[in-house]
């Protein structure tokens, strides 16, 4: 679509499907004081909502957000609905028009779908379920499996036990028609089978009757010169199998290999995400059928997932297998079985699944230096690996069975851990089960108040929701919360700095490894597009939290500088370091964050400063702040009208930092829905540099926008571009 400038009418439609559980009579559709965002066609609008006639599932809350591609300050100022209309498939045509400021009207239609539901927490599940993986994905293969003889996995039994004596009833045994070997084929090598052999086996698995070609017999000799077992050629293999003309095979797989290694190379630009990267798929799934772990550029299948508490180290063994081709130990809880996970996830019924101790290159493997590349995209990613599928949830640790008397509130408790927020999803089953529904009942209560917190912070998708959520999780390195964060936080508006991370980091030199390696995930190259920074263990939280807040949406910044009570770090006093952010009580606030989108704070690459746009009085006194007694404080605020006027207003701080009564710059911003001002104290150096001190609201303030702009206008405030420090 082709953006035109003010005095034309430009004429959209946007396909988008949303969930809509109730739609209001037309007629009913007044003007709301709601206040959302719209992220269309390049359009920021900061609008009375037409979403508003969409409603939300629980219709608990009016709103909704889209939060998609790239925004730009053009803010709306009426909306008109002229229609709303059934189709024949039940979902919703909505017409109207939108005039904006840089626009004359915008006229859309917007059609919605009442199709099964699936939920998204995160406007970037809801990416990926509309556009799928930035990855190619392959289409089914289980029409194909349809006709295949059934086949039994046995779980294995130490010497005087019985199959009896496993208490999870799906990790005893599997039994089905899918095409799925046992341990003892996976693991026979193929230079015992030879050429021939492989391909009988192959044939037998599937239910083929193939012959040999020569690129397939190629193909096999490498395999065999390779070492492979049979597992990993058919986890190769099985996935094209039925849809690759089988002259071309070798080149089928080999660019598909290069595809996906470019793919995964241009995701990382300059040590930031890229928009097509935050969509990344796994970098590797686990082959069910064949018990292997196979890259994505192999099986081309969305997983399910596979999330866990992580039990104590000193309960946790590290295990050598060839299911990960012994590429690096295992980490799993000591009395916990790899192939018995495999029969449990067989009999729920998935084919590929995302484990990340198998999937996720672990420490200590034989190329280390692989991991710390890998982990650059990859950790940012996790929870890619958790929207398209299913999600087993292993509460009690990994492959445990879910018994009374686990810890649901110790630090390693799967309900208190950083990574459990990524993986939590609304289509999740509990693994382990034991067959105890008490217990299931009581485990499933505590996972539907975790989904509550998660969609709690979706649904204002403010950083000060986010922050309250992190702060009392647990992580191995406090960077981790840093990195979980970006995964809801980031942005797609915002450059990437020029600099390699981390920025001040002596321990590590991340351009050490090899610029045309193909397991190099950083690329050097025009930084734009990019969303969010890639993740580097050996970082401080503290640098993890600069390069975030960089890249971070926009009015998630403008809530820190408009919320956060006190100065920050010396060179950014305008948001809290992340220590500050991880001690910021935010439970107190009246003030819904969403409701501070309309202040922006932008970020230049090329200066490295931030910049608030919005409005500024140069001069003014605040009194009675002073001492930190028990919020809300009162005081006043006192300013000189440009003809001599002076005015007096009732301020209020929902903190007890100090405000020395005095002279004082004042950056502010109007609260929708509410009659309140926000507002943030400081003084402007001879720079123009604006130092914060605080924050407080003035109350009384019109909530009419018009009427609001007119009273700041005659206070003498200014729309300008503040740099802040």
């Amino acid at each position: 679509m082709t953006v035109q400038r003010a005095g034309t009418v430009l004429d959209v439609e946007l396909a988008w499907k949303m969930d809509v559980s109730s739609l209001p009579d037309p007629a009913t559709l007044g003007e709301s004081p709601q206040a959302v965002f719209m992220f269309a066609v390049g359009i920021e609008t900061n609008t009375l909502s037409f979403f508003d006639a969409v409603g939300c599932a629980d219709n608990s809350q009016v709103e909704f957000r889209f939060s998609a591609h790239t925004l730009v300050g053009c803010f709306a100022r009426e909306y008109i609905t002229n229609s709303i209309t059934p189709d024949v498939n039940g979902a919703f045509v909505i017409q109207g028009s939108i005039t904006c400021r840089t626009y004359t009207s915008l006229r859309f239609s917007l059609y919605t779908s009442n199709r099964n539901r699936m939920g998204s927490l995160h406007w970037r599940h809801w990416l990926i379920r509309e556009d799928g993986y930035t990855n190619p994905s392959r289409r089914d293969n289980k029409i194909c499996y349809l006709n295949l003889s059934n086949v039994a996995i046995i779980a294995p039994i130490e010497d005087g036990l019985l199959i009896q004596d496993i208490k999870v009833q799906n990790q005893r045994a599997y039994t089905g028609s899918k095409p799925v070997i046992p341990s003892s084929l996976a693991d026979t090598p193929c230079a015992s089978l030879g050429i021939d052999g492989l391909m009988k086996t192959l044939n037998s698995t599937l239910g083929t009757k193939y012959d040999l070609t020569p690129s397939l017999s190629s193909l096999l000799k490498s395999y065999i010169s390779k070492e492979y077992d049979f597992g990993t050629v058919y986890g190769y293999l099985r996935p094209i199998w039925f849809e690759c003309d089988l002259n071309d095979i070798q080149d089928s797989l080999r660019t598909s290999e290069v595809k996906d290694q470019k793919i995964r190379r241009e995701a990382v630009v300059d040590g930031q995400i890229t928009e097509e990267g935050l969509r990344m798929a796994p970098r590797r799934v686990w082959d069910l059928f064949s018990n292997r772990v196979v890259p994505w550029w192999v099986a081309l299948h969305t997983p399910w997932g596979i999330s866990h508490a992580w039990v104590d180290k000193s309960h946790r063994t590290n295990v050598d297998t060839p299911i990960n081709g012994h590429q690096w130990p295992v980490p799993i809880p000591e009395d916990a079985n790899l192939d018995l996970i495999r029969i449990e996830m067989l009999n729920l019924g998935a084919e590929y699944a995302w484990l990340d101790v198998l999937c996720l290159r672990q420490e200590g493997g034989r190329n280390e230096d692989l991991r710390v590349g890998e982990w650059m995209l990859d950790v940012p990613n996790i929870g890619n690996a958790y929207v398209l599928e299913n999600v087993v949830c292993y509460f009690n640790g990994l492959g445990r069975p879910l018994e009374r008397g686990f810890d649901s509130d110790s630090d390693r408790s799967w309900f208190k851990r950083t990574w459990t927020l990524q993986e939590t999803s609304e289509n999740w089953t509990i693994g382990g089960d034991t067959g105890d529904e008490m217990l299931n009942e009581e485990v499933r209560a505590s996972f539907e108040s975790q989904l509550v917190s998660v969609k709690g912070a979706t649904s204002t998708d403010g950083v000060v929701d986010w922050l309250l959520v992190l702060r009392d999780r647990t992580s191995e390195k406090d960077v981790d919360k840093v990195a979980a964060l970006s995964y809801f936080s980031a942005d797609d508006s915002t450059p990437a700095h020029n600099e390699t991370r981390p920025t001040t980091s002596t321990t590590h030199d991340y351009t050490k490894i090899g610029p045309t390696s193909n397991d190099n995930p950083i690329v050097t190259g025009d930084p734009i597009s990019t969303l969010a920074p890639a993740y580097s263990e050996l970082e401080s939280a503290e640098d993890a939290w600069t390069a975030l807040v960089k890249v971070m949406l926009r009015y998630h910044r403008s809530q820190m500088l408009f919320l956060y009570h006190e100065p920050g770090p010396d060179k950014n006093a305008w948001r809290p370091s992340w220590q500050q952010a991880m001690n910021w009580d935010t439970r107190s606030f009246s003030v819904d964050s969403m409701l501070v989108s309309s202040a922006t704070v932008l970020y230049y690459m090329e200066t490295g400063t931030y910049s608030y746009s919005g409005w500024r009085i140069e001069s003014v006194q605040v009194q009675g702040l002073a001492m930190p007694v028990a919020a809300p404080r009162k005081g006043h605020l006192i300013v000189e009208t440009p003809n001599g006027e002076q005015h007096r207003y009732e301020i209020s701080a929902r903190h007890q930092y100090p405000v020395p009564d005095g002279v004082y710059s004042l950056l502010c911003t109007r609260l929708f829905r509410s009659n309140e001002t926000l507002c943030v104290a400081g003084k402007m150096l001879p720079d123009q540099t604006f130092i914060k001190t605080s924050v407080f609201e003035i109350i009384g303030w019109p909530r009419n926008k018009e009427e609001w702009e007119s009273m700041a206008l005659s206070m003498g405030a200014k729309r300008l571009h503040t740099i802040l420090g």
